[in-house]
């Protein structure tokens, strides 16, 4: 922090522009293979083609979409998983496999806060290559030893202007979804993963006016017990507006250790409210099921399957479910992909061949000469039952691998509303203090060679999403029912 007390402003800024100027140094030394990737220039190591988890989110990612809440499963598209390695042949055409990732990537040991070393470095030398050039950044040295030497205010943390300089780099790509991720936000997505949360328990999204409103709260979680609804727009945390938050810093913000305690005022029809709530520690299951209650269902023995997210558990889960639902004697089932956002690439090919006999599931190409055909093969155990897929707008990505690959190829009818349309996949990169880079590396395609990117999967009946899911008021959910009762 620069010491305005200082006598010698001049020199005070001198000091600190040297320091702002030796780290972005650093860091664009450290950066030059990243940027030459970003160009489009870099190639992957030919045994181990990056493929991904398929991220959702048009400014935030699968783990980060979970809500302000603490929980796993936002069910608004706005953020993803986790990344793997994919074996291929060292070929320009990789051999289709659907084999699931057999190498875990390295991740670095993330630290509470990154700490940038300060130390002389030489100027970098950006290869032909790279798409910056010395002379850009000589003039971004220029502009911030300027901004050291006159800016009448606190300048911000060295790294918080690293980690805006990479952001801000990224923005030219035009791709919302290549990003960086600071190492607090990163750290919260492995943590995710584990399946464990610590926070009020309610899923979130980020509503068509930027807002932050609860989709519903988990029954019997801190949430559910304070009287939080579905509808209630979140306005305040502990004092603070919300409403100039970003999705990551709402979460950051709500979330907390277990036994602690938040204040957060809601709008809930145009009238605030107010809660203290006191978080919690609880697992959020990956599926839910059950055989559908005798009354709604006409006496019929109906299997219903609702996925929240395509973990790494999402195949193993879901097969769990459905042995359970046959066993019970289920005569068709209900695939519920609502609100999910998506997640593993493998793990929705895994869930697709769950219902889906042998044939494609999906094509991946890129611009670098990918080309790979993903299958699905005879032998699984719902192959044949009839069944009902259940989407709306926010089931996304690893959602839309599913759905899209049971509409095309004529398995079963989509019921609900257009998907969130997401049809890209990305590469998690975990960076040397945590942090990490999420990169565009392909795009995925229907078995009909359909792009969903932006346009999304129409379902062949469409229903409004009712306020609440489940139940005889579930107007997506009955449709369903009466579909498998009449065939129409």
């Amino acid at each position: 922090m620069t010491n305005y007390d200082n006598l010698n402003p001049k020199s005070t800024g001198r000091a600190v522009s040297g320091v702002i100027i030796a780290v972005l140094a650093v860091i664009f030394a450290i950066g030059l293979t990243l940027a030459g990737f970003l160009a489009g220039r870099a190639t992957a190591p030919a045994q181990a083609m990056p493929t991904a988890v398929v991220v959702v989110g048009a400014e935030n990612d699968r783990a980060e979409a979970q809500a302000a809440t603490g929980s796993p499963t936002a069910p608004l598209p706005v953020a993803a998983v986790s990344t793997s390695e994919r074996p291929v042949e060292p070929s320009a055409t990789p051999t289709p496999t659907i084999e699931p990732p057999t190498v875990e990537p390295p991740t670095a040991e993330p630290t509470e806060e990154p700490t940038p070393t300060i130390e002389p470095t030489p100027e970098p030398s950006l290869s032909d290559e790279s798409p910056l050039t010395e002379a850009d950044l000589a003039t971004l040295y220029e502009a911030w030893k300027i901004v050291a030497d006159q800016y009448d205010g606190e300048l911000p943390p060295l790294h918080k202007i690293v980690e805006s300089l990479i952001s801000g780099s990224l923005r030219p790509l035009g791709d919302d979804y290549t990003r960086y991720v600071p190492p607090d936000i990163a750290e919260r997505n492995r943590q995710d993963q584990q399946g464990e949360i610590e926070g009020i328990g309610a899923f979130v999204k980020e509503n068509d006016e930027g807002l932050f409103e609860i989709v519903r709260p988990m029954d019997g979680q801190p949430a559910d017990l304070a009287g939080v609804k579905a509808g209630d727009v979140l306005i305040e945390i502990d004092g603070q507006s919300a409403l100039d938050l970003s999705f990551d810093e709402v979460i950051l913000l709500v979330r907390g250790p277990r036994g602690t305690s938040v204040h957060l005022t809601f709008l809930r029809d145009g009238e605030p409210v107010e809660f203290t709530i006191v978080r919690a520690r609880f697992e959020v299951p990956i599926v839910e099921f059950e055989i559908l209650p005798a009354e709604m269902t006409g006496g019929q023995t109906i299997g219903y399957v609702h996925l929240t997210e395509f973990s790494r558990t999402a195949e193993k889960s879901v097969l769990g479910a459905l042995d359970q639902l046959l066993a019970q004697g289920a005569t068709s089932i209900i695939l519920d992909l609502r609100d999910n956002p998506g997640g593993f690439l493998d793990q929705s090919i895994a869930v697709a061949d769950a219902f889906l006999p042998k044939g494609v599931a999906l094509y991946e190409r890129n611009i670098r000469g990918l080309s790979q055909v993903f299958q699905t093969y005879d032998g699984d155990v719902a192959e044949t039952i009839p069944l009902v897929v259940l989407v709306n707008s926010a089931s996304a990505s690893a959602s839309e691998i599913v759905a899209g690959a049971i509409q095309d190829r004529g398995r079963a009818v989509l019921i609900g509303e257009t998907t969130f349309g997401k049809g890209s996949v990305q590469q998690i990169n975990t960076l040397s203090d945590g942090a990490e880079l999420r990169v565009t590396i392909a795009r995925w395609f229907t078995p009909n060679d359909n792009s969903i990117d932006g346009v999304g999967i129409t379902p062949d009946i469409e229903v409004e999403t009712p306020d609440t899911l489940g139940g005889p008021d579930d107007g997506q959910l009955m449709r369903a029912i009466e579909y498998l009762l009449t065939g129409q």
